[in-house]
């Protein structure tokens, strides 16, 4: 009898998780518990960590979009190149942006950008992302002209590229906005290596 009520109870608790846990796909609409728990834009302090968020996501994909067309040109960009880069970041890949769902099917305060993520987007989480880039491309164009195609190191010999956005990112979100309250440190910076053969935009690696 009392295994039989364990087994009643585990198939009632299974029940209930499947229950909690939503089934959505793309283009899903928010229902009336997911809208409640968006990060709440009356609060300065999570207003800035959404904005803290989205400003690393968008100077790495200002960064690695100029280095993988120089990979892929095997030669410098000319600065009109580069402008034009900036301006397809912030015409293009914010629409994608959106905050992952946690396991509950929630949102949270991490941004992605990733189609295998699923993820809340449009209306005011989409004004955000897109702001933000608006205000990262007028307030810092001719810094990351400058910088972002010297955010990475190839190494002949060993035929590989190491990328560090760290520096410019806290640049941009830390000093410059100051959206990002995290002081730069090895850990907070953003590294990655990879081969000068062109990478494909879907090994990026996500925020």
């Amino acid at each position: 009898m009392k295994d039989c009520t364990r087994i009643c109870l585990l198939v009632a608790s299974l029940c209930i998780a499947l229950a909690a846990k939503k089934e959505l796909k793309e283009g899903s609409v928010l229902d009336s518990e997911q809208e409640q728990a968006l990060p709440d834009l009356s609060d300065a302090n999570s207003l800035r960590e959404l904005k803290c968020g989205i400003c690393q996501g968008i100077v790495m994909d200002m960064a690695y979009a100029i280095n993988r067309d120089e990979t892929n040109l095997k030669r410098k960009l000319r600065e009109v190149e580069i402008v034009e880069i900036l301006e397809n970041v912030c015409s293009h890949n914010m629409n994608e942006y959106g905050l992952v769902l946690d396991e509950n099917s929630n949102p949270t305060k991490k941004w992605s950008r990733g189609s295998q993520t699923l993820r809340a987007k449009g209306g005011w989480v989409t004004r955000i992302a897109v702001n933000a880039c608006s205000d990262i491309y007028n307030e810092y164009e001719e810094y990351l002209v400058d910088r972002a195609p010297k955010s990475c190191y190839i190494d002949q010999e060993k035929q590989t590229k190491t990328c560090d956005t760290g520096p410019i990112v806290y640049d941009i979100c830390v000093q410059g906005f100051n959206w990002c309250a995290v002081p730069q440190s090895d850990e907070n910076k953003t590294a990655t290596t990879e081969t000068t053969k062109p990478v494909d935009e879907g090994s990026k690696n996500e925020l």
